[in-house]
């Protein structure tokens, strides 16, 4: 597939454009989630991010140490030829770009296939993902994923989210931008969807995954946000999605991941972020 696909930031003229009015209140939706302190929300305005999707393969020696040297900013565990290896067997990676030309972000996908009940299953999954913390509270990074992904998931017609999350902050994406997505704090997961998470868990985790809990156990061997990037306060488990992260994945302190699933298709996503990020 071509990836030359990209977006400009928000307040850009485009087919998909919002109000700064619309996108402030998007953002007070985000503080009343928990997702982000209010010292963030000056950074969506005066910083601009501009996001585009490129071929791993195109990716240089350059972009690939700047990347890393993002992950080692706010990763413990982290190494360089780890992170090369889970690189080349990405399809694609988004890349945040600052108004210097200078990489502030990033996100490795992988288009993937599975076999469940005798059908063959289609999605993409999100692999090392990290914004600079001066970018926190920009939108950029998902706008460009959704547009991307949900235009190319309309070649298989359903079309899923592979997300794993080892902190609460992308869990929280799930509740803020999807109607439904599993786990869910106060939903039983349909036994397709288990399937699909369980086959997606063996078929890329088979030696950590733990098909009981649902999550990938790595023994402290692994990545892990370093102390300060996503700890969480006895106020955030206020939030029922935070404490239901918390509660079903105690192992994230250590890096574990939880395996998460959604739709990646229009109606599935929110009013609110239909429009802010599909122009409708």
């Amino acid at each position: 597939m071509q990836a030359a696909y990209s977006s400009g930031s928000c307040n850009q003229s485009s087919k998909f454009r919002c109000s700064k009015q619309q996108y402030n209140i998007f953002l007070k939706n985000f503080l009343k989630a928990n997702f982000l302190k209010k010292s963030c929300i000056r950074t969506v305005y005066s910083l601009t991010l501009y996001g585009k999707v490129v071929d791993t393969a195109l990716l240089g020696k350059e972009d690939k140490q700047d990347m890393f040297s993002l992950m080692d900013e706010f990763y413990d565990n982290v190494s360089t030829k780890v992170f090369l290896e889970d690189l080349s067997e990405k399809d694609h990676c988004i890349l945040l770009i600052d108004e210097k030309g200078d990489i502030k972000g990033f996100s490795t996908q992988k288009i993937m296939s599975l076999e469940v009940d005798s059908q063959k299953v289609w999605g993409v999954f999100s692999g090392d993902t990290i914004i600079h913390r001066e970018h926190w509270g920009s939108l950029e990074l998902f706008k460009v994923f959704a547009q991307y992904y949900v235009r190319y998931g309309e070649q298989h017609g359903v079309f899923y989210w592979f997300l794993i999350s080892k902190g609460y902050k992308t869990y929280k994406m799930l509740p803020l931008f999807f109607n439904e997505f599993y786990p869910h704090f106060n939903k039983k997961t349909p036994e397709f969807e288990l399937a699909v998470m369980n086959s997606f868990g063996n078929k890329k985790y088979p030696m950590e995954y733990d098909a009981k809990k649902g999550v990938i156990v790595y023994g402290g061997k692994r990545d892990r946000l370093k102390e300060g990037v996503a700890d969480i306060s006895e106020k955030q488990l206020k939030d029922r999605n935070i404490e239901f992260f918390t509660r079903i994945n105690p192992g994230y302190i250590e890096g574990d991941d939880l395996v998460c699933l959604t739709k990646l298709t229009r109606d599935n996503f929110n009013k609110t972020a239909q429009r802010l990020f599909l122009g409708k």
